[in-house]
């Protein structure tokens, strides 16, 4: 289990993958294309000092690099695509990308230097009961190595990249499983958290919210992390951490990832630097003494592909067997209308669920039945998410009643009973059409019932990884309503 308290605004889509939205573009000397000196913000990490490992001037972009099908050596396997819409760095002013031979240079491209910031001391503290693995961290580096934010003091780089975030102290706590068990068939990386690191910090996944290669394409100190709003985060291993070397060169332990194996640095067995090609699809080996383990690369996917082992068993474990003994177990939610609003999104959530049960006796076609596959981990994750917020307060069957108090109508994008049975009886092609149809509508009823509760409310409530689930759901049913639409289009 995962706990992220008051800062998951942050654990908005932006926060989980380090964008940033609604902000103007910094006053800025330059126009797009003309000559910008940024070698003051160069670095040189001792990785590209070596002949090992990928070369550091021309490293492979990831953009094209992530599926949502299925795992691959070097891939990041993800749950959801990007949206190309979402914000992030300008295209225009970035020199370090060689676009047509999809690579870049990282011994060319910007990093936010160190300065004057000083936020308070990053804390790390691990604790194992009962078959977990607690982790608590306040999300700020325990070494104190943090550039000078916010960048918008940079006028240079805030016209590459408009992140006006400041890092601040946040208690998080990761519970996984201290005997992590390899999976039979590997799983997707979901948005936000993919583990956490022993300095303190917290990993996200190789990409941006437009789904492309967030290192390549975002600006981050030189210590290798960035905020998203406060939430300071690592889309990959800052070198310094691979500083503890085992007894044959193998790299030392920097941190955990969700599902509960160990993330190890740069090298392999004798102190070798290793590359993908070295590696699983998940980004990881299995060998003696260590077992299975990731490890760390310079290049895309940087962490991890995905997930070797189960990180729902970690992340929606129960914490009421830790609440006496685990600080920091966030308390459920308490407001009635942000309660309603789950109860309610559950059993929409549901139907979609109960729709796509429908895909494998009723279709043949392969695109539906990807998206039947997408739709089952993200509605039945996010459906435990909710529960767990609820604490244990899980809406009974048939319970479609509007979270608007209206109790006299089925929310906004919910199928009658009769317009089930019609998708139940349809087959091939006209189930196909049919359930695009009706699935569009959902979605957007979905994103529906998200503004109706903002216009009303304004928030979930005080912890704001319940904000984020707000922010997620606009986004994630609004990139599925996208790629839906353009299927059926086909269809008709």
């Amino acid at each position: 289990m995962i706990v992220i308290p008051k800062w998951f605004a942050g654990f908005s889509l932006c926060f989980l993958l380090a964008c940033d939205a609604e902000v103007s573009q910094p006053e800025f000397v330059e126009e797009p294309g003309e000559p910008v000196d940024l070698s003051s913000y160069f670095i040189t990490p001792t990785l590209c000092s070596d002949s090992e490992g990928p070369t550091c001037a021309s490293l492979r972009l990831g953009d094209t690099h992530l599926t949502t099908t299925s795992p691959a050596q070097g891939k990041l396997f993800a749950c959801v695509a990007g949206n190309a819409g979402a914000p992030g760095s300008d295209p225009a002013r970035i020199t370090w990308i060689d676009w047509a031979a999809g690579t870049w240079n990282l011994l060319a491209k910007p990093f936010l230097p160190a300065g004057s910031f000083s936020p308070q001391s990053g804390s790390v503290s691990v604790s194992e009961i009962g078959g977990i693995r607690s982790i608590t961290v306040n999300n700020l580096p325990v070494d104190g190595k943090i550039g000078d934010w916010p960048m918008t003091q940079y006028a240079m780089l805030s016209a590459i990249d408009r992140n006006p975030g400041v890092p601040a102290a946040t208690n998080v706590t990761f519970n996984i499983p201290i005997s992590p068990v390899v999976s039979v068939t590997p799983s997707c990386t979901s948005l936000g958290a993919i583990g956490v690191t022993l300095n303190g910090v917290v990993l996200y996944n190789a990409v941006d919210a437009r789904g492309n290669d967030a290192v390549a394409h975002e600006i981050v100190d030189e210590f290798g992390g960035h905020p998203a709003m406060s939430a300071y985060h690592y889309h990959y291993l800052p070198e310094r951490l691979d500083s503890a070397p085992m007894s044959d060169g193998h790299s030392g332990l920097v941190g955990y990832i969700r599902d509960g194996f160990g993330l190890y640095g740069y090298d392999g067995e004798g102190g070798v630097e290793l590359t993908n090609a070295d590696l699983d699809e998940c980004h990881g080996h299995d060998h003696s003494p260590l077992g299975y383990h990731y490890h760390a690369t310079i290049e895309y996917p940087y962490t991890i592909g995905c997930y070797r082992g189960d990180p729902e068993s970690a992340f929606f474990s129960s914490a009421s067997a830790f609440e006496d003994k685990v600080s920091n177990i966030p308390q459920e939610v308490k407001t009635e209308p942000a309660r309603a609003f789950l109860r309610g999104m559950i059993a929409h959530h549901q139907q979609a669920l109960d729709m796509v049960a429908l895909v494998r006796r009723s279709t043949y076609g392969r695109d539906i039945r990807e998206i039947a596959v997408r739709m089952q981990i993200a509605q039945a994750e996010e459906i435990k998410l909710m529960q767990s917020w609820l604490n244990g307060d899980v809406i009974l069957d048939g319970d479609v009643e509007a979270v608007s108090g209206d109790q006299d109508r089925l929310m906004p994008g919910m199928l009658s009973e009769e317009r089930m049975a019609k998708l139940r009886a349809a087959q091939g092609e006209d189930f196909d059409r049919l359930f695009l149809q009706s699935m569009i509508e959902h979605h957007e009823g979905a994103i529906e019932m998200v503004r109706v509760f903002l216009e009303r409310f304004g928030s979930l409530g005080d912890t704001i990884v319940l904000d984020w689930f707000l922010d997620h759901i606009k986004a994630e049913q609004g990139i599925e309503v996208a790629r839906m639409s353009r299927i059926l289009a086909r269809l008709q």
